[in-house]
């Protein structure tokens, strides 16, 4: 267990990219074509939806997120935004599922 996600780290898997932008992470076809094949591993072995395959920057809106410290409560990150997530989860469903 590491800290990767303030208000996720009891119950998020944390599957770092490289890149300086979301759109370097998805225009990279090697590394989302890894990504993509571990993430549909984690989300079979672990009945995760795709839905939950959540970025950085949706933390705050997952159902999952529990933060006791007040002033982390509110905190989270700017990368892999919804539309880069939405991007992500449709290339993810695109290859099936279990």
């Amino acid at each position: 267990m590491c800290r990767h996600t303030v208000g996720l780290n009891y119950t998020a898997i944390g599957i770092e990219h490289v890149g300086a932008s979301d759109a370097q992470i998805l225009d990279n076809s090697k590394q989302m074509a890894a990504s993509l094949r571990l993430t549909r591993w984690l989300r079979c072995r672990y009945s995760i939806g795709v839905n939950n395959v959540i970025g950085h920057a949706e933390s705050l809106s997952s159902p999952y997120h529990r933060e006791r410290v007040e002033r982390l409560k509110t905190q989270t990150h700017g990368d892999m935004s919804h539309r880069a997530m939405q991007t992500y989860r449709r290339k993810l469903a695109q290859k099936g599922t279990c």
